[in-house]
């Protein structure tokens, strides 16, 4: 038997057992997506009466949970450090709050949240007793596990098993060990939309070989995956490993030879995405795992060299200012790593941060423009027209870099939808943008 097997099996409880073991009053961390325990959560939320101001802090929920809905607010307040589409469901009538922020300053807010009970997947134990902390190790788990008294590991056999040291932890080292184990893998991803490839299509002449990059998630990030599979020797440093960069690395497009920091090597705070992204990350030596903290602080980006950021946002206004994490006072999102990125573009030898949108959303009163003469009262501006660089629509590239005002009106009109591009431009003049 393995030294650590005799621990493993004293420290074993079932599902019901481990959720006894949150107390009212308990600060707890469970994770951001797929580090989300969801069969333990499932199982403590029928026990949430008994349980008094408990906090439950999160990202990204991967499923629904009972816990969202208003009546359990008193007994266990659900927390979101980065809303998804369960939390946004719930927000603002359910039970469930957010905290805005960067995650390059995770480890600020972890000293200030300071849960002391840690409960989040991880791996089954490897011949020394290691257990990966999974596909999203890196968000905030290293953080958590600083000021967590009680570690609860919830081992899911469907975890991938990712390094490096920094991405696993020793049965010694926990508390309690539970089992959880189920699927986490994501249906495989559409086809990108017309619109979607038109904004690629702009995108991909900006990324040349040998680039280092970070892509973000959603359709038009996949959209943008496909159309650089021309490229050669590109690398990764990137918040998230995402299905578009998976396909980028079965192509052979990424090797990681050019770039001059970490070379060969896939730098990501977090993973998510199909079946077959999870078996090519599982005990795959090419990739690491790091401290989201560390991937995305913007002095890390910037040192590699040639390093282009691609993200998604929602709105602009005529002078570059970015919302990425809602509109008018809707929280859709949340900051990310989005401003980290951009910043580290700039500190980057050639570096460069692209943001893309549709030029057009349906709104409240039909199709409006995402571009506009002014964001709508209570939009937070996630990145400042200052650190702005590109701008791409479906119509083109907005290339705000050493502009004046009035120039940055008539390149940002000129990628608005044809509809709107009179009424911005007249609406630029009026306000004293431009001249008449």
């Amino acid at each position: 038997m393995n030294n650590w097997q005799s621990t493993y099996d004293s420290k074993r409880l079932s599902l019901p057992e481990a959720a006894q073991k949150i107390q009212s009053h308990d600060k707890v961390w469970a994770g951001g997506l797929l580090s989300v325990p969801v069969l333990f959560l499932k199982t403590l939320e029928k026990r949430y009466t008994e349980l008094e101001q408990c906090q439950l802090f999160v990202g990204l929920l991967p499923c629904p949970f009972d816990l969202l809905k208003p009546e359990y607010r008193p007994h266990i307040e659900v927390c979101t450090l980065f809303m998804g589409p369960c939390e946004r469901k719930a927000y603002p009538h359910g039970n469930v709050t957010h905290i805005n922020f960067h995650f390059s300053n995770i480890d600020a807010l972890m000293s200030r949240l300071a849960p002391n009970v840690m409960a989040v997947e991880v791996t089954p134990p490897n011949a020394e007793g290691y257990m990966s902390l999974g596909a999203c190790g890196g968000v905030g788990n290293y953080e958590a596990l600083k000021h967590a008294k009680t570690i609860i590991a919830v081992v899911n056999n469907q975890q991938p098993f990712i390094g490096p040291e920094e991405n696993m932890i020793h049965v010694d080292d926990v508390s309690w060990i539970t089992e959880g184990h189920h699927p986490i893998a994501a249906p495989a991803a559409e086809a990108p939309s017309e619109l979607e490839v038109a904004i690629a299509k702009h995108v991909s002449p900006l990324v040349n070989d040998g680039s280092t990059i970070q892509i973000g998630i959603g359709t038009i990030a996949n959209a943008i995956g496909n159309e650089l599979l021309d490229k050669k020797d590109l690398g990764i440093h990137s918040e998230m490993f995402t299905e578009s960069m998976f396909e980028l690395c079965k192509a052979g497009v990424i090797t990681g030879a050019r770039k001059n920091y970490k070379p060969n090597s896939i730098v990501a705070g977090f993973a998510a995405g199909s079946q077959e992204l999870i078996d090519y990350v599982n005990n795959n030596p090419n990739i690491e795992m790091r401290n989201i903290k560390d991937v995305v602080d913007p002095v890390e980006v910037g040192k590699n060299d040639n390093f282009v950021g691609i993200n998604s946002c929602l709105m602009t206004d005529l002078t570059g200012q970015v919302a990425s994490e809602g509109i008018g006072f809707q929280q859709i999102s949340g900051s990310g790593g989005q401003l980290d990125f951009v910043r580290g573009s700039h500190l980057s030898n050639n570096g460069l941060n692209i943001l893309v949108l549709a030029s057009t959303f349906k709104g409240k009163t039909g199709v409006e423009s995402t571009i506009r003469l002014s964001l709508p009262t209570g939009t937070t501006v996630t990145t400042p027209r200052n650190d702005v660089m590109v701008i791409v629509t479906e119509h083109g590239v907005a290339d705000l870099r050493g502009l004046t005002v009035p120039q940055r009106v008539k390149a940002l009109t000129a990628i608005a939808h044809p509809d709107f591009r009179d009424e911005l431009y007249q609406g630029a003049i009026e306000s004293g943008l431009i001249g008449g």
